[in-house]
């Protein structure tokens, strides 16, 4: 919904790619919240919202780099799995630490990113060349 709705509808409006990132990852990372109303605290909520506006950026910027929504999609089918293991095992266990390892370097990557982001994408130009479009614009 957020690379494949939002990206495009801020695209077409001619929105700069900061806005596009920022925004779409910011509305992937509100969707999460609603994990408050299924019993999460409110300190698992906040970090959940931290990293999944940066996993939002990654996935943002593996949209604009491939051109194409299946990596993003892909990426983000990546990180289920060491979720559901951790449902299905202890947070203390072995499965959490090892998952908890890379937590952090996706959130600074995503973060740190965000400072490469620039440019417009043309909005009359069809979707394959926007994507691809030059960043420095």
């Amino acid at each position: 919904m957020t690379r494949g709705y939002v990206v495009n509808l801020m695209r077409k409006a001619g929105h700069s790619e900061i806005a596009v990132a920022l925004v779409s990852a910011a509305l992937f990372s509100a969707l999460h919240a609603s994990n408050l109303l299924l019993g999460q605290s409110p300190f698992a909520t906040l970090l959940q919202l931290l990293y999944t506006f940066a996993f939002g950026i990654c996935m943002y910027l593996a949209l604009r780099v491939t051109g194409n929504l299946i990596w993003p999609i892909l990426l983000h089918a990546s990180t289920d799995p060491s979720i559901f293991l951790q449902a299905a095992h202890p947070a203390d266990g072995p499965l959490a630490t090892i998952a908890g390892f890379g937590n952090i370097p996706v959130i600074l990557v995503g973060l740190l990113a965000i400072i490469f982001i620039r440019g417009r994408v043309d909005a009359t130009r069809g979707a394959a060349d926007a994507l691809s479009a030059d960043p420095v614009r």
